[in-house]
């Protein structure tokens, strides 16, 4: 299922996350929000007309960038759903949270020390810390953008058009955002 995204940009310019074509149509309605590109094949349909859907939209205010703090799934988006030990890709239902610092040993819940994990590496892993376990990351964790999250979260549901409008304003697709 190909999504029709809208990408938000902030009062400067800068890109601060994606809405559903939908919802940035009914800001448009409100006046909360400048069109700045409609897609050219995207119409939104009402019994009496079509209406264009917004590509992407400016909102009028500097947006705070916030950083939301980490879920199980943001983990797993935020590494692309692979194993920061092995590389192997794993799916929802066999992706686990590992502690670099274990809980037991005082590790906190933060993005810096949260890495997804295959349950196998994370059974040899066990209660120990990486260095004591003679395991590698494969990448360092960091904390992301909403941006970034966004961007991972959906981009394999992004159509041409909203890939051209994401290159035109300068947001780059990461394939590894954490390293």
């Amino acid at each position: 299922m190909v999504l029709y995204p809208t990408l938000v940009l902030d009062k400067t310019y800068m890109p601060v996350t994606i809405f559903p074509h939908k919802k940035a149509f009914l800001l448009e309605l409100l006046n909360k929000c400048e069109v700045l590109e409609y897609y050219e094949s995207v119409k939104l349909r009402s019994p009496m007309r079509d209406f264009p859907s917004p590509l992407v939209i400016k909102i009028p205010v500097l947006m705070r960038h916030w950083q939301s703090s980490p879920t199980r799934r943001a983990v797993f988006i935020r590494d692309n759903f692979t194993c920061a030990y092995c590389g192997k890709t794993v799916k929802d239902s066999e992706a686990t949270v590992d502690h670099l610092i274990p809980k037991s040993r005082g590790g906190k819940w933060e993005w810096e020390n949260l890495v997804t994990c295959c349950s196998q590496c994370n059974q040899k892993k066990g209660n120990k810390t990486p260095q004591e376990a003679g395991m590698e990351l494969l990448f360092k964790p960091k904390r992301p953008s909403n941006m970034q999250i966004a961007l991972n979260r959906w981009k394999s549901k992004f159509n041409d058009e909203f890939l051209r409008a994401l290159s035109f304003y300068g947001v780059k697709e990461n394939k590894n955002i954490v390293g």
